[in-house]
C-alpha cells in the first residue's frame, strides 16, 4: 500500500473537486442522470438546448460557463449531445444515496449463529459511527466488521439492514474472488496473513486495494467456501450458502465442519476440509492462492 506522505494532490484533482460545489453544476449533472433514467438508456445524450431547459439558470451563458466547468470530467460532450461520464455518474449516485451522510442508527438486533471464540450462541448487530458490528454478547468479542451507508439503511427494519450486510459481505467476496476491489474495480493484491487471538491462531485472506487503498480480510475457511465445488457440495447437502450470513457460515468453522490446516504461510499450502452429512470434500490453496478440489 503507497504510504500516505507519498501521495501527491495535484491541482488537477483540486480543481475537480472544486469545480462540485456548485449548485447549478450538480442541478445539470441530475438532469442527465434522470434523462437516462427515463429513456432508460446509459450515457444518454442530452442537447443544449433541452438540458439547459431541465436546468434552473437565469441566462445560457451562465448555463454555459458552468456546463464548460464540468465538460472533460464529469460530463462528456459529443455530437449528439452531453451525457454523464463514468466519474459523473459516480458522483450523481453518491448524491441521491446519501453516501456522504452517516446512517441512522438502528438499535441492537439478534442474529443467528454461534461464536468462533467462546462457542456461544449470543450474537448480535450494532451500529458503530458508520459501521455494522456483529459480536458476542458472552464474550465481547466482535466477529464481523462492515461499512454501513446511509441508502442501506433506509427503506428497511433493522432486522433487514442487517441482512442485506450480509449479502453485501458475499457480493465482496465473489469479486475478491476474482482480484476485483469491490469500492473502485482495481486490481487487489492478496496474501495470507497469520493472528493469534486468545491463544488460538486463525489465518486471515487480506486483500489491498493499491488504487483506493481498501482492505477487505476474510476467514480463510470462508474464502474456500466461495470455490464453486464447495458452494456445490454445500447445496447437495441441503445448505444454500450465499442464503446465510458471514455469521451463520463461520458456525461450520466453530463447530469444526468447516476447517483449514495451513502447513505453511510464505510460501502459502494449505488444506481445507468440508465435512457435511459424514462426507468430506478436501481443497487445497497453493503459493498462488488458487484453490483445487483433491
Amino acid at each position: 500500500m503507497p504510504d500516505s506522505n507519498d501521495v501527491h494532490v495535484d491541482q488537477e484533482v483540486i480543481d475537480a473537486i472544486g469545480s462540485l460545489g456548485n449548485r447549478t453544476r450538480l442541478e445539470i449533472m441530475l438532469a442527465l442522470a434522470e434523462a437516462e433514467r427515463e429513456h432508460r438508456t446509459q450515457s444518454y445524450a442530452m442537447s443544449f438546448t433541452d438540458l439547459y431547459r431541465a436546468v434552473d439558470v437565469d441566462s445560457t451563458s451562465q448555463f454555459s460557463y458552468h456546463l464548460t466547468r464540468l465538460v472533460g470530467r464529469f460530463v462528456a460532450e459529443t455530437e449528439d449531445g452531453y451525457h454523464l461520464t463514468y466519474a459523473g455518474s459516480k458522483v450523481v449516485r453518491a448524491v441521491l444515496s446519501g453516501s456522504y451522510e452517516s446512517a441512522p442508527d438502528f438499535g441492537t438486533v439478534e442474529v443467528a449463529g454461534v461464536c468462533v471464540f467462546c462457542e456461544a450462541a449470543s450474537l448480535v448487530a450494532t451500529q458503530d459511527d458508520d459501521l455494522l458490528v456483529v459480536r458476542c454478547t458472552a464474550c465481547d468479542s466482535p466477529l464481523v466488521t462492515d461499512s454501513l451507508s446511509r441508502s442501506q439503511a433506509r427503506n428497511r427494519t433493522p432486522s433487514e439492514i442487517v441482512t442485506s450486510s450480509g449479502y453485501r459481505i458475499w457480493g465482496s467476496a465473489v469479486q475478491l474472488r476474482g482480484d476485483v476491489c469491490p469500492e473502485c474495480h482495481g486490481r487487489v493484491d492478496t496474501v495470507l496473513e497469520e493472528h493469534e487471538l486468545d491463544g488460538r491462531s486463525t489465518h486471515l485472506l487480506a486483500s489491498t486495494c493499491p488504487e483506493c487503498w481498501l482492505v477487505l480480510r476474510l476467514p480463510l475457511e470462508i474464502a474456500a467456501a466461495f470455490h464453486p465445488a464447495a458452494i456445490g457440495f454445500f447445496w447437495d447437502h441441503g445448505v444454500s450458502l450465499l442464503d446465510l450470513t458471514l455469521w451463520e457460515v463461520l458456525e461450520y468453522v466453530t463447530s469444526g465442519a468447516l476447517a483449514a490446516e495451513v502447513e505453511s504461510v510464505d510460501p502459502t499450502a494449505a488444506t481445507i476440509e468440508l465435512t457435511l452429512d459424514e462426507e468430506t470434500l478436501r481443497l487445497r490453496m497453493d503459493e498462488t492462492l488458487t484453490i483445487t478440489p483433491t
